[in-house]
């Protein structure tokens, strides 16, 4: 068999894996596009059926995406699916955690926004309408992305570098998923959820990581490295100068 085919059959169950995440994570941008411009119900549902369908669906697919491809890469590193390294390794712990704390956080948003958008007038002033907006702009987003940076730094330790280098329009393809899904929700998290220091030192710390573990001219080479750190560092990059150099709030559009 030639290098060629062995490594492209090598490299195909990472980069289906990878597929399915970026396909999880653009449902998701849109997702938040579509509910943004969802009536409240006037029925006796209490949720729009986009509140309702997405919130159990959406998650468990994102969810599964991630937990495939943390598997393929466990394998990928090791050569075979090691037990200790998916289930009890501290690394595979941060992933277990990541995507339980990001589930929660996606869950408590989506719940808060809905209950906040239902809330007559005369409470949007008060106690409880303050604690639903912290629950849906602070804490939400909050945990969402802490869940978000530990599945991917998780991804990063474990693959970066292990798998087989990808090149010519696959590598354009993974680079240009980055931008649409790392670089919009980091983005998306620093200034719709108004988590702009948080976005910021999460982007620095696995941009940093990712360098670390592989030099600059490779890094778009590496399956994981290529649909992590475009997207990541280029958001980093953005919110910097966005907030720190210009100066002042930015606001999602």
């Amino acid at each position: 068999m030639r290098p060629a085919t062995t490594q492209a059959r090598a490299v195909a169950p990472v980069a289906r894996s990878i597929f399915w995440v970026l396909v999880s994570l653009i449902a998701w941008e849109v997702f938040q596009a579509v509910r943004a411009g969802t009536a409240v119900p006037k029925s006796s549902w209490a949720l729009s059926p986009v509140d309702l369908v997405f919130l159990i669906l959406l998650p468990a697919f994102a969810a599964f995406a991630f937990t495939r491809l943390f598997l393929v890469v466990s394998q990928s590193a090791r050569g075979t699916l090691n037990v200790y390294a998916a289930i009890s390794s501290p690394l595979a712990w941060m992933f277990w955690l990541g995507i339980g704390i990001g589930m929660i956080g996606h869950g408590m948003h989506v719940a808060a926004h809905a209950l906040a958008r239902s809330l007559p007038d005369i409470y949007i002033q008060g106690e409880f309408a303050s604690k639903v907006a912290f629950l849906d702009g602070r804490a939400g987003y909050l945990a969402l992305g802490f869940g978000f940076f530990l599945i991917t730094l998780s991804l990063l330790l474990i693959g970066l570098g292990s798998g087989p280098r990808i090149t010519g329009p696959e590598r354009l393809f993974f680079m240009l998923g980055s931008l649409a899904t790392y670089g919009v929700v980091f983005l998306y998290v620093g200034i719709g959820g108004g988590q702009v220091i948080a976005a910021i030192a999460a982007a620095v710390v696995l941009s940093a990581v990712s360098l670390w573990k592989l030099p600059l001219s490779e890094i778009t080479s590496d399956p994981i490295g290529a649909v992590v750190f475009p997207g990541t560092f280029l958001a980093g990059i953005a919110l910097i100068v966005w907030t720190v150099i210009v100066g002042g709030q930015p606001t999602w559009p």
